[in-house]
């Protein structure tokens, strides 16, 4: 059913003086309305007991249209003081939610905006704002596009007003416009979206769109939904999501460098967030990762073919495979650590032999070191590895509180100049990671708030 709830004003049911339909009968006309609400005051119910012309017209309507039309009567028999909009504003929305309320699933629910005092009209604007309801307000602009004159006559011969009415052709002019314009509520809402999505924040921004209608987050709810399980490093639900519906956000495709590539923007994320513990916690995964990438593809060490699971099915050193000469080298990887160690500590007393256990970053780099003749990669790996060292740990097995200055303190670098090496890094690998994708996840962001402003735009009803 197509439903209309409608104040009524001085033009209602058909003007007087120029015998156009009033805004509530021309909404009943080109929106097919099969059941209407009538608020009347207490000056438009003196009128209506008066003649019954509201209804009148309506039942002609139709007659014309050869269907029935609902009229409901809703009658505030002592309000006289039109112009204060306070008391239409708790009577409105009491009467509106008592309409949605019975509404089933395939109604479609109208509210006129055009009949009443200006006190009426702002009521309803309001309460649109605050409730954000699910239905198409009407406006209806005058037939001669200028105020409306009103002439209100002591006895109306009804007929003769509908014989005389100018819209009876069926091909009379639509006036009707639906309100396009979003509540302040929505607004204020995507703009608190769209500040998440600044600040990476998508689970914020995917929860406050969640509260919002339904229509009006259509455009991008999947989008931010993507983000979001972008953001937990979720590749699986990014691809299913970019299938359905062709939001393209990731520009690695495929394998090792897309999962590679995903957690150091994630890294990124969390230097911009400025949230170090998270950032200095998380680098240890993609520092031994690229380390092995780095190696097999500049120094032709592939690890994997010198490791084992152990019990618990976690990779670790084979002490059998790292004795036996790399191919190629007259060395092996056990020779290499041990000296690189013993080096490294040489300033103590007694310095036992490398702990070959589970595959870390320390072992790897003397490995880069040896094996691949590029002393500015191993400056960039052998950064790296210090932050982890100094840094890292204390993060991982300690509460404590990290800015800035502290990791700088400790290492030597901001998190930001971190972040940098880290990236360069991603040069030394085969992966082909263009400049530019480094900022894939703003230009997901811009692409997600232009949706949300696009959608404004679109001709949909608030």
């Amino acid at each position: 059913m197509n439903i209309l709830f409608s104040p009524l004003g001085g033009t209602d049911p058909i003007s007087e003086n120029n015998f156009y339909d009033g805004s509530m009968l021309h909404i009943c006309r080109h929106y097919d309305i099969d059941k209407v609400y009538l608020y009347m005051t207490k000056e438009i119910y003196e009128k209506h007991e008066k003649d019954d012309r509201y209804r009148f017209f309506i039942n002609k309507l139709a007659e014309q249209k050869n269907k029935e039309i609902e009229s409901v009567i809703i009658a505030d028999k002592e309000r006289d003081n039109v112009q204060e909009y306070d008391p239409f504003l708790f009577k409105f929305e009491e009467e509106i939610n008592n309409i949605i309320n019975e509404l089933n699933d395939d109604d479609n629910f109208f509210i006129n905006i055009s009949s009443g005092t200006p006190a009426m009209k702002n009521a309803l604007v309001i309460l649109q704002d605050l409730n954000e309801y699910n239905c198409k307000f009407i406006q209806v602009s005058t037939p001669i596009k200028k105020m409306n004159e009103h002439t209100h006559g002591k006895v109306l011969e009804l007929e003769l007003m509908w014989e005389m009415n100018m819209e009876l052709e069926k091909e009379g002019n639509n006036r009707c416009v639906e309100s396009k314009c979003p509540s302040l509520s929505r607004l204020r809402k995507e703009e608190i979206i769209k500040k998440h999505i600044d600040e990476y924040d998508y689970r914020a921004a995917l929860s406050v769109a969640g509260d919002m209608e339904k229509n009006s987050t259509k455009n991008y709810i999947d989008e931010l939904l993507s983000a979001v399980n972008r953001y937990n490093l979720n590749m699986k639900k990014v691809d299913n999501e970019y299938k359905k519906e062709g939001f393209d956000i990731t520009p690695v495709k495929a394998g090792d460098a897309r999962k590679l590539f995903e957690y150091a923007l994630w890294l990124n994320i969390k230097v911009k967030r400025e949230e170090y513990i998270d950032f200095v916690r998380g680098i240890t995964p993609i520092v031994v990762e690229l380390f092995e990438v780095v190696l097999k593809g500049r120094g032709k060490l592939d690890i994997n073919k010198y490791c084992t699971l152990n019990g618990y099915k976690v990779r670790v050193w084979d002490t059998g495979k790292i004795a036996k000469n790399i191919p190629g080298k007259d060395t092996n990887i056990k020779d290499i650590v041990n000296k690189e160690y013993k080096i490294k500590h040489s300033d103590k007393d007694k310095v036992e032999e490398f702990r070959f256990g589970m595959i870390y970053s320390e072992a790897l780099l003397y490995l880069i070191k040896n094996l691949i003749d590029d002393e500015v990669l191993f400056d960039i790996a052998s950064n790296i590895r210090t932050v982890e060292e100094k840094v890292r740990n204390l993060a991982a097995h300690d509460i404590v509180a990290l800015d800035s200055n502290d990791i700088k303190n400790r290492t030597g670098f901001t998190p930001v100049q971190i972040m940098d090496k880290i990236k360069k890094l991603f040069n030394y690998t085969n992966f082909g990671i263009k400049p530019e994708y480094w900022d894939s996840y703003d230009d997901m962001n811009k692409e997600l708030k232009r949706r949300i402003s696009e959608h404004r735009e679109e001709t949909t009803s608030c």
